[in-house]
């Protein structure tokens, strides 16, 4: 198939998103930067390239949401009384960072319990981690790091897919294939590997 060039990048910040210097005044050209960036038919005209782009996004997006994890792990590791809550649950409240002083901002901070002044939480985050058998900070930064390891593999497989041959324009062609393998991989394993975490991790735990 016949593919559209790619613009060089010498010249690109005067076309990517239609940048010009009388558009300063609005936010439209930030906008259209990442517009342009995902409008993969303006790139390219070969479908399968342009179906591969779109499967690898999917990635890309699975990395950001393994980024968002990681950070509220990390933040219950190490700026919440997650120690102190777990050997309190009834006077121990939950709570997540220290507000600084800075503009009367630590008007925020409250007693939480277990000597530890900070902002409380409402979420119920402290009682889905104990339900998972997390029962340290240390387990929660493990689990932090484990999420950032999968953020970076999510990004080398979108980047490995978006720039490989494969799949082929055949395989996106395939819906039944497409669809059961969602569904086994999502619902199947997914369903299947969180039983067995709570079957052999949590309820022991928790017992």
């Amino acid at each position: 198939m016949e593919t559209v060039p790619i613009r060089s990048t010498a010249g690109s910040w005067s076309h990517t998103g239609g940048f010009k210097r009388q558009d300063c005044i609005s936010t439209t050209w930030l906008w259209n930067l990442h517009a342009d960036a995902h409008d993969f038919r303006s790139h390219t005209s070969d479908i399968e390239n342009i179906s591969r782009r779109v499967f690898a996004s999917h990635f890309g997006h699975l990395s950001l949401i393994f980024v968002w994890l990681s950070d509220m792990y990390f933040s219950g590791a190490r700026f919440s009384n997650y120690e102190a809550w777990l050997h309190d649950p009834t006077h121990v409240r939950p709570s997540s960072q220290v507000a600084w002083a800075g503009l009367n901002q630590d008007v925020l901070n409250g007693d939480q319990g277990g000597g530890f002044a900070a902002i409380r939480i409402t979420s119920g985050f402290f009682n889905l981690w104990r339900g998972a058998g997390i029962l340290s900070e240390a387990q929660l930064f493990d689990t932090a790091l484990v999420s950032l390891i999968f953020s970076v593999i999510m990004v080398g497989a979108g980047w490995g897919l978006s720039h490989g041959s494969w799949p082929t324009a055949a395989g996106f062609n395939n819906v039944d294939s497409m669809l059961n393998h969602h569904l086994a991989g999502l619902f199947g394993l997914g369903s299947l590997a969180w039983a067995g975490h709570l079957v052999h991790v949590a309820c022991p735990i928790n017992k």
